[in-house]
């Protein structure tokens, strides 16, 4: 029997981390004998130093293109293991590379990797079976560090999220006036380096939101998340407007939820995803590299904004306003990209880069 390590952030109670591993289990199962293999995840307590027992290595979905995870990558291939990158993604860029990167006139990402991680990040390139990031940001940050030439394998496959499927359609016309909106908390560490200044003005983008007849439905992704929710909720103050939602749903209940939705705002990646798998337009609040290289992916710049931004509330109504003339053409859109996509994605498998 041959083992199958799948690297990612998961036993953290984080849908965005979670869903992304039950894609790689369930793909698995359509694809691979299980009575030939064992799928490992890598929850807390895994020593990932120590992967003798391992025939594959995945680094999977999640911004886990980081020095530390390509050297656990560098260790695996010089102990002959196979080793795959399936969907993942660079974060952690400043927002002024950000734009330098958009616009093709960033050189340099030495603030991120050093050249030893480049080294390393070279070595993981040449030598992996399959190198499939998760949009054209990371491809293009890829390309700054060591080259078009040393680059040339990484193929950008799309969030392994964009496999998610709607079980529960609903028809637009049965979709209440709501607006769901993810929020919660990422310490801080975001673009504008200012969480409370966003919660207040998510509060008064609510409270205009209500004044324009929709409801307003809060949620959490993260158990972190849910008192960052509960505040919120508090600073809008009504009752009778306002549902908090304190549950902590898996992929299929959260896209059932968000189905009745006219659109949604969202703090974390995989909300967005989540939501479009509902066929509910998404509004990312880009408050980090990896929202806009979804972005980028998707087409979908134009309904990003920025948590830097002093004028989060006029912004998000500009974009409801966008929505609402345009819902039908913004899901259109993303089921092309389902459909670009998922090939792609896929291809680890049909191509069997993991297959034995």
């Amino acid at each position: 029997m041959k083992k199958i390590l799948y690297i990612g952030w998961i036993g953290f109670n984080n849908l965005g981390d979670e869903l992304l591993w039950h894609i790689f289990r369930d793909t698995c199962a359509e694809y691979l004998d299980k009575d030939k293999i064992a799928l490992i995840p890598s929850l807390p307590g895994t020593d990932l130093k120590k992967i003798e027992e391992f025939d594959t290595v995945v680094l999977g979905g999640g911004s886990l293109l980081l020095p530390g995870y390509l050297q656990i990558l560098q260790n695996a291939l010089r102990k002959g293991k196979s080793v795959l990158i399936w969907g993942s993604g660079i974060d952690w860029i400043e927002e002024t590379n950000l734009d330098l990167l958009i616009n093709d006139r960033l050189y340099s990402l030495e603030q991120n990797f050093k050249q030893k991680d480049i080294d390393v990040l070279e070595e993981v390139l040449e030598h992996a079976l399959f190198v499939g990031v998760r949009g054209p940001l990371t491809k293009k940050a890829i390309e700054i560090m060591v080259g078009s030439a040393k680059s040339e394998k990484v193929k950008v496959i799309g969030d392994p999220a964009l496999l998610l499927q709607n079980n529960n359609l609903m028809k637009p016309q049965d979709k209440e006036k709501l607006i769901g909106i993810n929020w919660g908390t990422t310490f801080n560490r975001l673009y504008g380096a200012d969480e409370k200044s966003v919660e207040e003005q998510l509060a008064e983008t609510a409270k205009r939101l209500i004044g324009q007849g929709y409801k307003i439905m809060i949620y959490a992704m993260w158990t972190d998340d849910i008192p960052h929710c509960e505040r919120l909720y508090n600073n809008i103050n009504d009752l009778e407007n306002v549902i908090l939602d304190k549950n902590l749903y898996n992929e299929q209940q959260l896209i059932k939820k968000l189905s009745s939705c006219k659109a949604t705002i969202n703090f974390k990646l995989h909300a967005n995803l989540l939501s479009l798998a509902a066929n509910v337009p998404a509004i990312p609040l880009g408050y980090r590299f990896k929202v806009f290289d979804f972005a980028a992916l998707s087409g979908f710049l134009n309904l990003v904004v920025s948590t830097s931004s002093k004028a989060i509330t006029d912004e998000i109504l500009e974009r409801i306003a966008l929505i609402e003339k345009n819902e039908a053409i913004i899901i259109n859109q993303y089921q092309a990209l389902q459909q670009t996509y998922t090939p792609l994605i896929r291809s680890t498998f049909t191509k069997n880069y993991i297959g034995f």
